[in-house]
């Protein structure tokens, strides 16, 4: 479970430094930093697994991922830190901590300005830093970090059949979700799944996953309808069931990382989804799976629905321009604000205004 962030010249930030709860809720306006902070825990992972996280970077081109200045020196390099809780056996509960990081050499070509010449993607291990000394060197980073799921949920993707022999958890844009429920089939885990998808999608009776031809498919038992095959669902109730299966996959517990939750749900069925994701929450160390759930949102309904009930799990992402105390880097940087009663103006938001934004979107 990540329970810190700190990240320091990649993309839209610098200096930045955020606490996580189990759930989090990220909501802010278009380019305030949300799939940034996705991103920069993509490139954690893709260099803790060795795959290089430049290289195999989602999102532009390796020299991309450095912040961008509008005047002054450009950033020589970024670092990204992320500390989370391990349970490496049943009830041990351990902090570890990842530092990684890139490095930019830049050179002057006969031609224009400077570009990048050099970037030192792969950090030696002995960087890897942990607040306690590893059990499973080599092996608890790595489960660590490919515990972190990231979601963009395609229902496209989601209606194709796939081979029983796939045993991951669900694909980031959900391709595999046949196989996923074909092993789920029986479960005291799908069972609640079921209950969870009845209470966001009305009249959902059963899921029935098959076997068809070698391949697996599934059907959605509607009530005064039967079965109906998974290429005649709706693009809004597979992202929801989508989102259902990874969290109550028994298999492959972890985070789960959602980009705009929102996408496909009703209004009126989005409070429920998120009071049903909340009811499934669990740290590691005890009886039940750990489950983590980051989320990010532009949908007023979940401003309120976090505000309701938890306000810490509700953060602001929004940009300022930043000025160096030097005056020499000026740039446009991400920052958090959490909802707080009072405090320096520009550094929080407080209930009015949270009370302003819900009005406003009405």
């Amino acid at each position: 479970m990540i329970t810190r962030i700190e990240i320091d010249g990649f993309k839209s930030f610098l200096n930045f430094v955020l606490d996580v709860p189990p759930f989090l809720a990220l909501v802010g306006p278009n380019a305030s930093g949300k799939s940034n902070l996705f991103d920069a825990l993509g490139f954690v992972a893709d260099e803790i697994t060795g795959s290089g996280g430049l290289l195999s970077a989602g999102r532009g081109l390796p020299a991309e991922q450095f912040h961008r200045v509008a005047r002054g020196a450009p950033v020589p390099g970024f670092a990204v830190s992320v500390e989370a809780l391990v349970a490496p056996e049943p009830g041990a509960v351990l902090p570890i901590r990842f530092d990684v990081g890139a490095e930019m050499v830049l050179r002057i070509p006969r031609s224009s300005g400077a570009v990048v010449s050099h970037v030192a993607h792969h950090l030696p291990e002995e960087l890897l830093e942990f607040i306690v000394e590893d059990p499973e060197p080599g092996v608890t980073p790595r489960r660590t970090v490919q515990s972190w799921h990231r979601y963009a949920l395609s229902p496209q993707a989601m209606r194709c059949r796939c081979s029983p022999a796939e045993r991951g958890p669900l694909a980031a844009d959900g391709r595999n979700l046949a196989a996923v429920l074909g092993r789920m089939a029986g479960s005291a885990a799908l069972a609640d799944l079921v209950a969870d998808l009845a209470g966001v999608v009305p009249d959902v009776v059963a899921l029935a996953p098959r076997l068809d031809r070698e391949e697996c498919a599934f059907d959605l038992v509607v009530d005064g309808q039967g079965s109906v095959p998974s290429a005649l669902l709706s693009d809004g109730t597979l992202r929801v069931l989508g989102l259902l299966t990874a969290l109550h996959d028994p298999d492959h517990p972890g985070t789960l990382l959602v980009e705009e939750i929102e996408n496909g749900v009703h209004p009126r069925r989005l409070g429920e989804l998120l009071r049903r994701i909340r009811h499934r929450i669990a740290e590691p160390g005890g009886d039940r799976p750990f489950r983590q759930v980051i989320l990010t949102s532009h949908s007023p309904v979940v401003v309120a629905e976090g505000y309701r009930t938890d306000p810490d799990a509700l953060i602001f992402l929004d940009t300022a321009v930043r000025v160096d105390p030097d005056g020499d880097r000026v740039s446009r940087v991400t920052v958090a604000k959490p909802i707080q009663p009072d405090g320096e103006p520009g550094t929080f938001v407080s209930p009015r205004q949270v009370r302003r934004y819900l009005e406003a979107a009405a």
